[in-house]
């Protein structure tokens, strides 16, 4: 996991699976497989917090294996990058919950990763903790079937 210096360091560029919930909407713009657009004339990455601001966001780039988390947060914007390429399978614990307000999409797809630490109470051993959760995409209604 790393911490990025705002939204200005995400690519827009990119195709994204995804959601970004605006403070002026009742549900997320949802993104499938598609560069991040402004919508509603609305400048993607405002330069500085403005009315309507991204409540949250997730964005999965399937391509380079990364996923972003965006959080609006006492008043700033807090957002994370999470690289998943090359982590090991048996560090990995996925995980799916129920979406909000967003028709055609079944659940929402995350990855638990888990990271070797030295644990005090296991006499100095190597055991795995968890070290972060990033989102990896959506299960659509069709794939179910």
């Amino acid at each position: 996991m790393k911490t990025v210096n705002g939204l200005q360091d995400i690519p827009t560029n990119k195709n994204y699976e995804g959601y970004l919930w605006w403070s002026d909407q009742q549900k997320p713009d949802v993104y499938d497989n598609q560069p991040i657009v402004s919508q509603l004339d609305k400048p993607i990455w405002p330069e500085s917090v403005t009315n309507p601001f991204i409540i949250e966001g997730n964005l999965w780039d399937n391509d380079n294996k990364i996923s972003y988390l965006i959080r609006f947060i006492d008043g700033q914007y807090l957002v994370y990058k999470f690289e998943l390429k090359g982590i090991s399978k048996d560090q990995i614990t996925k995980h799916k919950y129920l979406p909000n307000r967003m028709p055609g999409i079944d659940k929402l797809k995350f990855k638990e990763v888990w990271e070797e630490q030295p644990d005090e109470f296991c006499n100095g051993f190597n055991v795995l903790k968890p070290a972060f959760i990033a989102f990896v995409g959506f299960e659509k209604q069709e794939e179910k079937q």
